[in-house]
């Protein structure tokens, strides 16, 4: 009877327990707690499940939650704990799903000036907003703001979130969504609040018309372009535009097209007549009856009249035998040299924008700008707070110098790149230089670095937008008040460029939404994916290369140290690559600052591709540092990347498979192949020379002329596999041809 009592008692005292509101226990960080709610999200977040009762929200993490469902209601036990001011419970000790399906609770319907913490962890609505910047896609894990007119407030998407890649809404919305918090400060209750929608279906639009593509710019010409976009219903096609981001200055309208093909609205305008590196600043919009939706304001540009010149520049060896046509330049410690030949040409203006800049040890580029002040050349130059930045204080007083906020909210002004003479009368003097070299003796001579010169006036312009949103003006002078750092910058400058023939594709961040623009390119890779990069954080782009890989793409990765990458990344491609394909840069003492990709290099079919710039595969280069990207669809620059990465990576021990594509040159055979004992090259044209390599870009034969039209090679010594051929013709021609040896 007494054993009985004890239990009942016992029983009593935990049912006692766990009916504490989640009120009673918010002040109770560091105890354990019990409490019950009604779960508001599921997998959508990830692990952590965020739930309420009728007096509070919470939120718990943990895998234990993994089968959690929204509408579960659930008894919790474990510690509570403040992560970033929010609060969790984590770790769990036990959950139980007392029941399944039950009705959420209401929304609170709320102002934004009403968000705080006595709503973090429940389910609210904010009415009659728009989201700024409401340009593209959704990209997962980053913050969006809305706002109504006059506040501002923040929602954030997660990497596994339906919304992830979902048309992002224009115009006015209702936003249902979980009070969240996350702060840089400690016991902060008035900051750092961010909502998180679940899924589209808590964006609730009014509109009878709703975009349901992003705005995209096609067909474009020195005259013109394309913009595009679909609808949900049928409507009309049409946009207003200027040549100035103040909308009050539009005045021009275009009419375009709409067509219907299965089930869906396409919408097409047509812009003619424009000059030649043109920017245009536009809104798209769709008209039904009374009801009219607008895009947001989209920045495009005309091709230009430059030359499209690229150039591109390693400070580390490379593999000159897997050039199918031109040689990758190891320049060795000449990389400040390079850059300061073209501040010594340009005529009018430069817009020098850098993370770190120290003349000792290098030639002095603070002087080289400084005599480019004195022929009148108009410099403005901007760099970062977190650095020191030598040159930039050795620049004259003359020189209008910005220095970027130093706090880790602003994050890093990161970014590499300068705008020569963006605005010359003459097509072919604006210049842009970009890459991953900070100005220093340790990444000028000893970091593995790259930088790229790009010969294009609609790019110059396009950065000189960005620097000058930084800036804080358009003139000599900046202006703090005005100047945006960080998560402060919009969407404002145009992203795809016709440059030399070729497709090229710009991105800032964090405004632009860089980390899913580097996924899409990779998500492009048919054949072989090169990666050379600092470090990798996010796990979305382990994913991306992991996804690569299975489906049949020959993949190789290069990063600095594997203490720089995140563990879910080690884990993930570790266990996802074969050995010899995941490598570490073991070969030097000093640091590999690249930040790349290449894919499909050798493959002149399947749209070759460069990602290079500032940006790191991290979260602070998406979500906080000023940084640039630059995606370049050029077969001949993928190929010299890919000679510089294909040197690294065989030097640090990696399995490297060459899948060079057949770059056949008429009246050029070769045959058989496969072989067994030889192959026979012949050409009408004549062959000067004959160069065989292993798979892993090896040499293993040379011939450097025939007798005649004819040459033989004989394979029957040689293993099987694949090997490399090329041939160069007596009009020095090249040849690439893939060998297998059965």
């Amino acid at each position: 009877m007494k054993l009985l009592f004890t239990f009942l008692a016992f029983f009593s005292a935990i049912q006692l327990f766990a009916q504490q509101n989640i009120a009673d226990v918010r002040n109770s960080v560091g105890q354990d707690v019990t409490v019950s709610g009604i779960v508001t999200n599921g997998d959508e977040l990830g692990l952590i499940r965020y739930f309420q009762d009728g007096t509070a929200g919470l939120a718990a993490y943990g895998s234990k939650l993994a089968n959690v469902k929204r509408g579960d209601s659930i008894l919790i036990s474990g510690t509570l704990k403040d992560y970033n001011n929010l609060l969790e419970i984590d770790p769990i000790e036990s959950v139980t799903i007392v029941s399944s399906g039950n009705k959420l609770p209401n929304p609170k319907i709320m102002t934004i000036d009403r968000i705080d913490e006595d709503f973090e962890g429940q389910l609210i609505q904010i009415n009659n907003v728009e989201i700024e910047n409401a340009i593209g896609t959704f990209d997962g894990n980053k913050n969006y703001n809305f706002t109504n007119g006059q506040e501002k407030g923040v929602f954030r998407t997660n990497n596994s979130s339906p919304i992830v890649g979902q048309v992002i809404p224009t115009g006015k919305i209702n936003i249902v969504a979980i009070c969240s918090q996350y702060s840089y400060y400690q016991n902060d209750t008035r900051s750092g609040y961010q909502l998180l929608p679940r899924t589209m279906e808590d964006f609730i639009s009014g509109n009878l018309v709703n975009f349901t593509s992003p705005v995209e710019i096609n067909n474009i010409s020195k005259e013109g372009f394309i913009l595009s976009w679909e609808t949900d219903v049928e409507a009309s096609s049409e946009v207003i535009f200027g040549f100035t981001s103040n909308q009050s200055s539009w005045t021009n309208f275009i009419t375009g097209n709409s067509t219907l093909v299965n089930d869906r609205y396409f919408h097409d305008v047509n812009f003619s007549g424009l000059e030649a590196a043109t920017i245009i600043y536009a809104k798209a919009f769709s008209v039904l009856n009374t009801d009219t939706t607008f895009s947001s304001i989209g920045v495009f540009a005309t091709e230009s009249n430059s030359s499209g010149e690229i150039k591109a520049y390693f400070n580390t060896p490379v593999q000159n035998s897997l050039s199918t046509g031109t040689e990758a330049m190891n320049i060795d410690n000449a990389l400040e040299d390079t850059l300061m030949a073209y501040i010594n040409r340009a005529e009018a203006t430069i817009d020098f924008c850098i993370y770190n800049i120290n003349n000792s040890g290098l030639s002095n580029m603070s002087q080289a700008l400084i005599e480019a002040h004195n022929r009148g050349v108009k410099i403005r130059f901007i760099t970062c707070g977190s650095t020191a930045h030598l040159g930039a204080d050795n620049l004259l007083p003359e020189i209008p110098v910005l220095v970027s906020p130093d706090n880790s909210e602003t994050g890093l002004m990161h970014n590499k790149f300068v705008s020569f003479d963006a605005n010359s009368i003459d097509a072919s003097k604006p210049w842009v230089w970009s890459g991953s070299t900070n100005l220093t003796e340790g990444q000028i001579n000893s970091d593995a670095n790259n930088m790229i010169f790009i010969q294009d006036q609609s790019l110059a312009k396009a950065y000189q937008i960005e620097f000058e949103e930084m800036w804080g003006s358009a003139g000599d002078q900046p202006n703090e008040n005005t100047s945006k750092f960080g998560a402060a910058k919009t969407n404002n400058t145009p992203h795809e460029f016709i440059i030399g023939g070729n497709r090229v594709q710009l991105y800032f961040s964090p405004s632009d939404g860089t980390n899913q623009q580097i996924i899409n390119a990779i998500n492009t890779s048919d054949n072989d994916l090169n990666i050379e990069t600092m470090l990798i954080t996010r796990s979305d782009l382990a994913y991306s290369i992991k996804d690569a890989y299975e489906r049949g793409v020959e993949v190789h990765v290069l990063t600095n140290a594997s203490g720089g990458n995140s563990l879910t990344v080690n884990d993930i491609l570790s266990n996802a690559l074969p050995f010899g394909k995941y490598i570490f840069d073991n070969s030097a003492s000093a640091t590999l600052h690249h930040k790349l990709a290449i894919v499909d290099a050798n493959y002149a079919a399947s749209d070759p591709q460069v990602i290079t710039g500032s940006h790191n595969w991290s979260n602070s280069a998406n979500d906080r540092n000023d940084e640039n990207t630059l995606i370049i669809h050029d077969a001949e620059i993928a190929n010299q990347y890919f000679q510089q990465f294909a040197y690294r990576f065989a030097e640090n021990g990696g399995d490297l498979v060459v899948s060079a594509e057949n770059i056949e040159i008429e009246n050029v055979k070769v045959y058989p192949n496969p072989t067994v004992e030889k192959i026979t090259i012949s050409s009408q044209i004549g062959i000067k020379n004959i160069l065989l390599y292993s798979a892993t870009g090896v040499q293993i034969k040379k011939i450097n002329s025939c007798n005649s039209n004819q040459c033989e090679i004989d394979f029957t010594t040689f293993k099987s596999g694949l090997y490399i051929l090329k041939i160069q013709t007596k009009n020095n021609k090249f040849n690439t041809y893939k060998i297998i040896k059965k």
